[in-house]
């Protein structure tokens, strides 16, 4: 697994969405990193990390999977930072090991199960893919309007068209196992039943433009977890760190600060 280790102080562990990696979070590292340890691994098949296309690949085996990263790195309290699967993944992290993870910020996402006709749908994406060992340019522009609001794709195009760039060019191995751990992660049981097992300070955030994890689901959540916090980031989709870094940043140090008890002059930091 491969994973970035940049920052010094109270650790920080950062887990990145589906189809992405690490560099889900350039824009929070600049300043993260001045004030925490920021551990950043990128999932199984995606980044540089290794393809990994049969076995246990589920939103429980991903949570070990991180916790024995952490296990390795000597760290045994921490925060979390999950983003749409990291989220996922993050939170069940938090019910598995409440004395270790000192806080938790979710992301465009939600522990819920998928809707039937969503969960039908990925699978069929996922189907496609997996025959063609590729990702059409239809398949493309559908994943990047389905992530990115339009107003990000007008203001930043330069982002989603990186974004579609890397896909195009994604290895075949990579795309067997992202669509092995898809598979997984869309057929998941829901974990509200469980929320109360997550016994510290939780953040909430959701793009008000966010087509997978839409603002309702975000609210069932903050409705179900009394004393959580939520944060709802406007003109944005789905990648919420990367469209609107300058509503974000400011929302996740606060917490943090808050929760970590790290003592941060907000007034003194260049939040993008």
């Amino acid at each position: 697994m491969h994973y970035l280790d940049q920052g010094e102080g109270f650790p920080l562990l950062l887990g990145h969405s589906f189809l992405w990696d690490c560099r889900v979070w350039d824009t929070q590292l600049r300043f993260l990193s001045q004030h925490f340890r920021c551990i950043v691994p990128d999932l199984w098949s995606h980044g540089r990390s290794q393809p990994i296309a049969d076995g246990d690949l589920s939103v429980e085996r991903l949570a070990e999977d991180h916790h024995l990263l952490m296990q390795q790195l000597g760290i045994d309290r921490y925060s979390v930072l999950g983003m749409s699967t990291g989220g996922l993944w993050g939170a069940k992290l938090a019910m598995l090991y409440p004395d270790e993870v000192a806080s938790l910020a979710l992301i465009s996402c939600y522990l819920g199960s998928e809707t039937e006709e969503g969960e039908e749908d990925y699978l069929t994406l996922l189907n496609v893919v997996e025959q063609l060992k590729s990702l059409p340019t239809r398949v493309v522009d559908s994943i990047v309007d389905i992530l990115f609001s339009p107003e990000t794709q007008l203001a930043n195009p330069a982002l989603s068209e990186t974004f579609r760039f890397d896909l195009m060019f994604l290895e075949p191995e990579q795309l067997s196992g992202i669509t092995a751990m898809g598979k997984q992660v869309f057929q998941r049981e829901s974990m509200l039943d469980q929320l109360s097992d997550i016994r510290c300070p939780t953040l909430m955030l959701s793009g008000e433009h966010d087509i997978p994890r839409p603002q309702s689901e975000i609210e069932e959540m903050h409705r179900l977890m009394p004393g959580s916090q939520l944060a709802i980031i406007r003109q944005a989709g789905h990648m919420v760190t990367l469209e609107q870094p300058e509503q974000v940043n400011p929302v996740l140090i606060n917490f943090l600060a808050s929760t970590d008890g790290v003592d941060i002059d907000l007034s003194q930091m260049d939040l993008i």
